[in-house]
């Protein structure tokens, strides 16, 4: 009776092991169909705004990526020319902790339903920040912003900042920056003395500024109210005070006119 008992026990556990291993691989082919339409879907997205002059980053390009977040990126040199520069790329919205007029989420070459659950490698994911704040779609979308490769200790391998949703934006145009051999020796040798310890040449010690004799004022240059004097403009040398409407402001007596000859002075 045990012994029978035990057998069926085992069957028992051998078909469930064999319905889960079904369950699990028609879950997996089913997932891999629908990553695959999505590529599909994806691609065909990309054509349409290649034939209306959008260039676009491929993801063949990301794939090549090396290394882990651990141990940091390694890219290839065709997507280091592209660092820090606008860029246009399609692919599938995946949430981070937003998911409802998300400003942030992943960039991704193929649907998602979970970045926990899907654990898609570290070279497939771009980390998106919006200009304006939109929701998330099942369908390919068009980012375009500027793009920024990451370092080790970040979280992602890609960055795209200040992004458009679903609309293009211009690639940047730079022209090249010639220095003349002239600059170039005067550059060359003139870091080299630096490196080196060369002196800088001593100043000359500070002085006083320079001072001009005005009648009994003295005018000096780091003085502007003193400068009327050096242009030959009168400097008054008593306080005139505040001028009430009619007032005749008053003069100094060695201001005033002197006396026509053979006129008596006032209060002589």
């Amino acid at each position: 009776m045990r012994r029978r008992a035990k057998r069926d026990l085992l069957t028992l556990v051998g078909v469930v092991a064999i319905l889960t291993g079904v369950v699990a691989a028609n879950t997996y082919m089913r997932l891999d169909s629908l990553r695959e339409a999505g590529i599909k879907l994806r691609m065909a997205f990309e054509d349409k705004h290649r034939k209306q002059g959008v260039k676009l980053i491929d993801w063949k390009l990301l794939k090549e990526t090396k290394g882990f977040i651990r141990t940091g990126p390694k890219f290839p040199e065709e997507l280091e020319g592209v660092d820090d520069r606008l860029v246009n790329i399609c692919g599938f919205m995946a949430p981070i902790e937003q998911f409802r007029h998300v400003t942030e989420y992943m960039l991704l070459p193929m649907p998602i339903t979970c970045y926990f659950c899907d654990s898609p490698p570290a070279r497939d994911i771009i980390h998106v920040k919006l200009q304006k704040p939109a929701d998330l779609v099942n369908e390919p979308i068009l980012n375009g912003g500027r793009f920024k490769l990451g370092k080790k200790g970040d979280m992602f391998f890609y960055f795209m900042s200040n992004a458009k949703w679903n609309e293009a934006v211009k690639e940047e145009t730079f022209t090249k920056k010639e220095v003349s051999k002239e600059h170039r020796r005067h550059l060359m040798e003139g870091w080299r003395l630096l490196r080196e310890g060369d002196q800088e040449e001593e100043l000359l010690p500070g002085q006083e500024p320079p001072t001009v004799a005005g009648g009994d004022r003295v005018i000096k240059a780091d003085d502007p109210t003193t400068w009327g004097a050096v242009r030959g403009e009168h400097v008054p040398r008593v306080d005139m005070g505040e001028m009430l409407p009619g007032d005749t402001p008053p003069v100094s007596p060695t201001d005033a006119e002197p006396a026509a000859q053979g006129e008596p002075r006032p209060g002589s």
